[in-house]
């Protein structure tokens, strides 16, 4: 994984800016933890991996640089994922080799080989995540109070790294307990003790950062209530397309397999459909001839509630996105070892050699797959020191969509600021150094404004930084038509909304191309339309 990392030279990895964000937020618990403020949803990350970035620190890695050294925890998180992985299969077939197979079938899947050299934040709660899960597969099946409260305790410190991952395990654990006891008194005291341990641990947890910058309460930290109401909440139909590109993208990166020009076709959908499809028709009997045995109804509790939890869950919130889609897929992998085992007691060794070779082809494919996006740390660099040359920064305010990488690596190399113009004062002002105005920003802060306030949001920024002097420079906006920016915007606004925004660029004023940069794209000045 490092190895990949070196070559790669993306530590964001090219589909959100999210790492550098959450890099920029980790910094003061490399810098000074002491002051450095607790967030209730990653409550335990920050601390954990700040201190391990003062490691890396003192070992000379990515010296100073959290942003990349993100990427280096994420791989050593990930290395301990796939002994998480060997282990419970270890323990649920007796075979080391089916249990290495699973193993390298886990790292070959393209989300979690991607999340693992990127600087996302999920690596190491997923870690701990999975671990809970297989510490419970095997021990839910025959629950002591000793165990049921080891697995809450365990999983309760992934969700306190990451409050979402709570929301598709906890009825899988839950489930697992009542289906592996058989006494109904017994059953309602397991649930019951589980649900202590988790907060019992959200409240050790909340007293010992008691006093600290930011610090809550235990059950504040059970329900932080994170993006409840954001822009991406809610049921939409849409989101069906995409809970189904998460899917199958969590096995298979589209990289070089998508055919360009053919809207909502793209090959590598198919075979990781079929893929899938085909473990889960091996995977799905063979548990069901075990049923009685309480292993393997703890076994498909945990990672099949959390299957389909979890889909409701992504269907609510971003079903795409591979941060949501690594912990719910994590069926896939227990899926395979049975495919191996089977495949094994039908074929011998034949049959693993042939999986394993199908495994490392999955690997290399989605390895390759990444070579699109290689190099962009310093192909952007390079683009955000062209940018300065090209426009004074002191008398410049950029219009940019709030998802466009411009925006995220200008955040990197010129600070970050909010977006908008309400507190710019004339120009030329040095500070901030990056004046940015975001095309969705009030739709991603304001979803329950109407269209037409959000028009006039957008006017009144422009038009103020106008009077102020600054041009106003629009990067890839003025050129990308109604479809474009449905794809660029993903699910957070209406083809309406959208389209409203783009005709007020158009009416209200008038653009002349200002350059054309190979990485950033086209960037126009921006004047006001005579008589508007």
């Amino acid at each position: 994984m490092i190895a990949i990392i070196l070559w790669f030279d993306n530590a964001q990895g090219g589909l959100t800016g999210n790492g550098v964000f959450k890099s920029l937020e980790l910094k003061p618990w490399v810098t000074d933890p002491a002051t450095a403020p607790l967030y209730p949803a990653n409550y335990l990350f920050y601390p954990l991996y700040g201190a391990l970035c003062r490691l890396l620190d003192v070992l000379g890695v990515f010296a100073g640089d959290p942003r990349r050294q993100m990427t280096i925890l994420n791989a050593v998180s990930c290395g301990l994922c796939l002994g998480v992985v060997y282990l419970l299969v270890r323990a649920i077939t007796s075979d080391r080799t089916v249990a290495l197979l699973a193993a390298l079938f886990h790292l070959a899947s393209s989300f979690v080989m991607f999340l693992a050299i990127v600087n996302e934040d999920i690596m190491p709660s997923y870690t701990v995540l999975l671990a809970a899960m297989a510490l419970g597969s095997v021990w839910l099946a025959r629950p002591t109070a000793v165990r049921v409260m080891a697995v809450s305790v365990l999983f309760s410190l992934a969700w306190l790294m990451e409050w979402r991952l709570m929301f598709p395990t906890l009825p899988a654990m839950l489930a697992a307990l009542w289906l592996c006891e058989g006494r109904p008194m017994r059953r309602l005291g397991w649930i019951a003790l589980f649900l202590v341990g988790m907060v019992a641990t959200a409240t050790v947890v909340a007293w010992a950062w008691q006093g600290h910058d930011k610090a809550v309460g235990p059950f504040e930290l059970i329900w932080t209530g994170k993006a409840v109401r954001s822009v991406w909440a809610g049921f939409t139909w849409p989101k069906v397309g995409y809970l189904w590109d998460g899917m199958v993208a969590y096995l298979l990166g589209a990289g070089v397999a998508a055919i360009p020009g053919i809207p909502g076709w793209d090959i590598w959908r198919y075979p990781a459909t079929i893929w899938m499809l085909a473990v889960a028709a091996v995977a799905l009997p063979a548990l069901l001839r075990r049923w009685r045995e309480p292993q393997a109804r703890a076994l498909a509790a945990i990672f099949g509630v959390t299957f389909v939890a979890g889909a409701v869950f992504n269907l609510y919130s971003q079903p795409q996105d591979p941060q949501m889609q690594i912990n719910v897929m994590a069926w896939l992998t227990v899926g395979w070892a049975l495919v191996l085992v089977a495949a094994r007691n039908r074929w011998g060794g034949r049959g693993l050699a042939v999986l394993a070779g199908l495994t490392v082809t999955l690997f290399a494919y989605n390895v390759w797959s990444l070579a699109p996006l290689r190099g962009l740390d310093s192909a952007w660099q390079r683009a955000i020191e062209r940018l300065e040359r090209e426009a004074d920064p002191s008398r410049t305010v950029w219009l940019m969509h709030d998802f466009d990488w411009s925006m995220v690596y200008g955040s990197l190399h010129w600070g970050t600021a909010e977006p908008g113009t309400t507190t710019l004062g004339p120009a030329p002002q040095k500070e901030p150094k990056f004046k940015w105005i975001g095309f969705t920003g009030q739709v991603l802060r304001h979803p329950d404004w109407s269209d037409q306030r959000q028009v006039d949001d957008l006017r009144q920024q422009i038009d103020r930084a106008l009077a102020l002097g600054y041009q106003v420079l629009v990067v890839r906006l003025w050129v990308m038509d109604l479809p474009q920016l449905e794809v660029a915007t993903g699910m957070v606004a209406s083809s309406a909304r959208l389209e409203a925004l783009r005709r007020l660029l158009h009416e209200d004023y008038v653009a002349t191309q200002a350059f054309v940069d190979p990485v950033v794209g086209a960037v126009h000045k921006l004047q006001k339309r005579p008589g508007r």
